[in-house]
C-alpha cells in the first residue's frame, strides 16, 4: 500500500506553519515542516484590521508552501487560520488574496476549536499515551490551555494572551523594564488564575507547543540551528524559563537579536511568551515542563485521517 501525502498549513498571528506528511497504516509521518514569520495580525488586537502589508506578506509565504506541498506530491492541502485572522474586521480581504495567490481556501477557526487540534496534534506522540496532560501553546494572538488524558479533552479555554498582543500592549521601553514586565506578569496572572483553577493542574504534565516554547528550547542549547530532534521532548524547568525571561528582558533588541537559538524576528516578542509560560507554572505549581513541535498541524491531518482514539 502506498502512503498517501497530505499537508496541514495553520497560519498564527506571527508566523505560518507548513507540515508534509506521509500517512500510511495508522501513522502520521512528518516528512517536511517550515515556518516562517509574517506577523499577519500585527496591531490586530487595538486596530481589528489586519494591513495590507501583513496580508500581503502571509498570502507571499502561503504560495511558497503550497508550491513546496505539490512539489512533495500532497494530494490535500488544508490551512486554518486562527486569532490575528479571528479578530481582523477586514479578513475577507485576506482570505480572496489567499485563495486568488496561493489557491488556498483557509477556514478560520475558534480558539476552542484551536485548542482541541493542538491537543490531538500533543496527543499524536505515544510517548505520553495515557499520562494526565495539561497542554499549553502561547501564539502571537492567544494562549490555549487544553487538561485531558488519552485523547480525551476534559478543559479546554482559549485566553487573550498571545506574545504579539502583550507585547504590543505593555512592553514599550528598549531594554523591557522592570515596571512593564511586572504589569504584563500581573495581567497575565489575572487571565489565568481562574482557568487554570478549572484545569485542575495537580498531578498533570505540563507541555508546551508553539514557537515560544520551542524557541525556548533552542535558546537553553544554544542551537546555531533549529533541530526537531533537539527541540522535541527537550524539558525545560520554570526556574530555567524565569532565567531566560529576566536575561532576555535586559538585553537591548539589538542584542537580543542575536542570542543564539533566537530567531532575530521573534527577538521582540519573546519576553511576553516567556512570561506568560512563566505566570502560568507558578499559577499551576508545575516546577517542569516537557516540549513538543507536535502542535496543531499534526492534529488537523491525524484528525483528517481518522488517526485519533
Amino acid at each position: 500500500m502506498i502512503a498517501s501525502r497530505l499537508a496541514a498549513i495553520d497560519i498564527g498571528t506571527n508566523t505560518i506553519k507548513l507540515l508534509v506528511a506521509a500517512v500510511e497504516g495508522g501513522t502520521l509521518t512528518a516528512l517536511h515542516e517550515d515556518s516562517q514569520t509574517t506577523r499577519l495580525g500585527e496591531g490586530v488586537s487595538s486596530t481589528k484590521r489586519l494591513t495590507p502589508e501583513a496580508i500581503e506578506r502571509t498570502v507571499v509565504g502561503l504560495a511558497s508552501f503550497v508550491g513546496k506541498a505539490r512539489e512533495m506530491g500532497a494530494s490535500k492541502i488544508l490551512a486554518v487560520a486562527t486569532s490575528g485572522a479571528r479578530e481582523g474586521r477586514n479578513t475577507a480581504q485576506f482570505l480572496a488574496r489567499a485563495r486568488e495567490m496561493a489557491g488556498l481556501d483557509v477556514e478560520i477557526i475558534s480558539g476552542e476549536r484551536e485548542a482541541e487540534l493542538i491537543f490531538a496534534g500533543v496527543s499524536t506522540d505515544a510517548a505520553l499515551r495515557g499520562q494526565r496532560l495539561l497542554v499549553m501553546d502561547v501564539g502571537g494572538g492567544s494562549a490555549e490551555l487544553i487538561a485531558g488524558q488519552s485523547g480525551r479533552i476534559e478543559r479546554r479555554v482559549s485566553v487573550p494572551a498571545g506574545a504579539v498582543r502583550l507585547t504590543e500592549r505593555f512592553l514599550h521601553s528598549d531594554p523591557v523594564s522592570t515596571a512593564e514586565l511586572d504589569a504584563l506578569l500581573r495581567h497575565g496572572r489575572e487571565l489565568l488564575r481562574p482557568e487554570l483553577a478549572q484545569c485542575s493542574p495537580d498531578g498533570r504534565v505540563m507541555i508546551g507547543t508553539g514557537g515560544t516554547v520551542t524557541t525556548a528550547a533552542a535558546i537553553d542549547q544554544s542551537l546555531a540551528r533549529f533541530s526537531i530532534e533537539k527541540v522535541n521532548r527537550y524539558s525545560l524547568t520554570r526556574q530555567r524559563l524565569a532565567g531566560m525571561l529576566e536575561r532576555l528582558r535586559r538585553l537591548p533588541l539589538v542584542e537580543r537579536r542575536k542570542v543564539p537559538g533566537l530567531p532575530p524576528k521573534r527577538a521582540d516578542i519573546i519576553v511576553a511568551g516567556l512570561a506568560i509560560y512563566v505566570v502560568a507554572m507558578e499559577l499551576a505549581g508545575i516546577e517542569r515542563l516537557t516540549v513538543s513541535t507536535r502542535g496543531l498541524r499534526f492534529g488537523l491531518l491525524a484528525e483528517r485521517c481518522g488517526l485519533l482514539a
